[in-house]
Order: structure tokens, then C-alpha cells, then sequence
């Protein structure tokens, strides 16, 4: 009788991956324990299908979440990374490299962009964040946080400053000057 059970729940498992509900497929996976062997041909077939749509993304999470040799799951998210590229997403392209655990050349490729773009538009805060969650190097950190540090300074807002002095960690002098600053304000 346990077999039975095991194998209406495989193929109720199969049968919701074919229609795309992934989420109901894993729930029941895990309400029958179902091994993940059991389920390699199905998930299989779906991720093949999904390749077929352009459905890098999904097909990349599936294969991690399923067990499915690493480098289909590789192959897949390395799509997805240059269609996320290509739309000039590169933040969340740097993301999604360092999350699929892809080389780290890709991860640093979608992170300069990302910052140079946040440079262009004059997003300097968010630059400076993306050079230090990626670990870019520190002359990239100092050049957007430097920007920040003067249009704060520029404002008159010299405790945001000296915030942004301390947190990017930039120069003792720019430190005093924002604290000296400050301390007029008082």
C-alpha cells in the first residue's frame, strides 16, 4: 500500500511540475517524502521545457532545488546572468551570480557596471553600497562615497556627512572637517 501511495504522490508531483506549480509540487514532495531520486526524470523534463521557453531563472532554481547535477544548474543561471546583463540589470545580475555561485569574474563584471551606471545617473549612495556588498576595489568606495560626503557637505547637512565619512571610511581630514562643521551648527 506504500508503494502505491509513493507512486500516485510521484506522479501528482509530476503532474504539478508539468503545469508550472513548483511550489505545490515541493509541498508534495515533502508531505509523502518523496526521495529526490524518484523525482530526477520529472524535474528533468521540466527544466529541459523550461530552457526551451527562455526560462533561464526558474530552470537554474529548480535544478538547485532539486538536485540536479551542478552544472545544468550553472548553465542555466549563466543564461539568465547575461540576459540580465543584457537589459542592464547588473545589480541584480551581480546578485544572482554570487546567489548560483558562478565565477566570481562574472559577479565583479555585473558589479562595476552596476556601480558605473549608479556613477552616471548620479546615484553616488547607491555606488558606494554596490562597491562595498561586492567588495570592489576601495578607490571605486572612496570615489562615490567622497561624492556624497560633499554634496551632503554642500547641503549643509553635516551630520549626514560625517555619517558618510565614517561609514565609507574615508579620510581623518574629511572626518574633522565634517565634525568642525557640525559642531558650528550646534
Amino acid at each position: 500500500m506504500a508503494d502505491k501511495g509513493f507512486t500516485e504522490a510521484a506522479k501528482l508531483f509530476e503532474e504539478k511540475m508539468a503545469q508550472g506549480q513548483y511550489s505545490e509540487a515541493a509541498k508534495i514532495k515533502e508531505d509523502h517524502s518523496l526521495p529526490s531520486d524518484m523525482l530526477h526524470n520529472s524535474v528533468a523534463k521540466e527544466y529541459e521545457r523550461l530552457l526551451n521557453q527562455g526560462e533561464y531563472s526558474i530552470a537554474a532554481g529548480l535544478a538547485k532545488d532539486y538536485g540536479l547535477p551542478e552544472d545544468l544548474a550553472k548553465a542555466a543561471a549563466a543564461r539568465s546572468f547575461r540576459r540580465k546583463v543584457d537589459h542592464e540589470h547588473y545589480k541584480a545580475a551581480a546578485e544572482y551570480a554570487k546567489k548560483f555561485d558562478l565565477p566570481s569574474e562574472m559577479v565583479r563584471e555585473a558589479a562595476v557596471m552596476a556601480f558605473k551606471k549608479s556613477m552616471d545617473f548620479g546615484l553616488a549612495k547607491n555606488a558606494a553600497e554596490i562597491a562595498v556588498q561586492f567588495e570592489l576595489p576601495d578607490d571605486m568606495r572612496i570615489e562615490a562615497a567622497e561624492r556624497v560626503y560633499s554634496m551632503q557637505m554642500d547641503s549643509g547637512l553635516y551630520n549626514n556627512a560625517l555619517k558618510i565619512a565614517r561609514k565609507y571610511d574615508l579620510s581623518e581630514e574629511l572626518v574633522r572637517e565634517a565634525e568642525t562643521k557640525a559642531k558650528g551648527r550646534r
